[in-house]
């Protein structure tokens, strides 16, 4: 495993208002302060940040350092797909709206003990998702989430990226027109088709628990947490999203959950518009769904120190 040599920063400076340019700057200073050699590799636009990515990845394995990610989930997601199975620790101060994959290792979202957990903390290994050859720290889902997703990036390339811009947005594509799909869904010893606008697979037990979805405690073992919805009425769907928001869905008849150590979905289309932890994916069919245990080297508390 890489020690603590070369910080490989990796950055979006177009994304966050500027954000994440902003603290690249102050977490350069700091490093030069305390001796710490840099690497910074900002992406400019949205074309470069495969390039800087790969780069950086590259750089920290043949030196031994660790890769250093200001950004948020989508971002994080990136670098833990190109991380994967390697022995380079990945370091985290998180910048986006959310931050799922900071708060659900405990990672710190305030800067200054997130630079110093990055610096001075010792990498674990962390679970990730997969489905067919994509992998995801957090969730995946499609339908009509992936509506909301697309919309929410619209709004705020208008509106800014703000918490209250994204859950305006949600109610505001909750409440048009949308289309169920027929599926068929797979455990390997059960299988059944129904009707879903969509589904939900999470492997982070922190947004379940967020909106008061208690899965089970299988949730915290090496099992997907699924959440597939029943086709609802316009009505029913804006009652949903209110009760989303306020964290209270565990009641909700509309909402189907369960564990599953693996799973297929296949449908009457040829590919699907998947959300990786809020990026959306075009992915062939069927989609299957499983975990990589231990896949990731991530530096982060102990478990149960978060």
């Amino acid at each position: 495993m890489s020690g603590k040599g070369t910080i490989h920063i990796v950055a979006n400076g177009y994304s966050g208002q500027g954000l994440a340019a902003q603290i690249t700057e102050k977490v350069q200073a700091r490093c030069r302060a305390q001796g710490v050699p840099t690497e910074l590799h900002l992406s400019r636009n949205k074309r470069q940040i495969s390039t800087s990515i790969r780069e950086a990845c590259e750089a920290a394995g043949r030196d031994q350092g660790r890769v250093l990610v200001v950004g948020g989930d989508g971002t994080i997601r990136a670098v833990s797909e190109a991380l994967c199975a390697t022995d380079i620790p990945m370091a985290v101060i998180p910048t986006g709206t959310f931050n799922f994959f900071a708060r659900n290792l405990g990672i710190p979202t305030a800067f200054e003990p997130a630079l110093r957990l990055a610096l001075e903390g010792e990498p674990r290994r962390v679970d990730l998702g997969r489905v067919n050859d994509r992998l995801f720290n957090n969730n995946a889902s499609f339908g009509l989430y992936s509506r909301m997703i697309r919309a929410r990036e619209q709004h705020a390339r208008r509106f800014g990226r703000h918490r209250v811009v994204a859950i305006l947005s949600t109610i505001v594509t909750l409440m048009r027109r949308y289309r169920s799909l027929d599926l068929t869904l797979s455990t390997g010893d059960l299988t059944r088709e129904l009707r879903s606008p969509m589904v939900f697979v999470g492997i982070n037990s922190l947004q379940m628990r967020g909106v008061d979805l208690e899965i089970g405690p299988s949730i915290d073992t090496l099992n997907l947490g699924v959440v597939v919805m029943k086709p609802v009425s316009h009505w029913a769907m804006l009652r949903l999203s209110l009760r989303g928001l306020m964290r209270r869905l565990r009641d909700e008849a509309c909402l189907e959950y369960f564990c599953a150590e693996q799973l297929e979905i296949n449908t009457n289309r040829k590919r699907l518009n998947v959300v990786l932890d809020g990026e959306r994916v075009r992915i062939k069919t069927p989609l299957r769904f499983s975990i990589e245990s231990g896949a990731l080297w991530v530096v982060a508390p102990p478990e149960g120190q978060g």
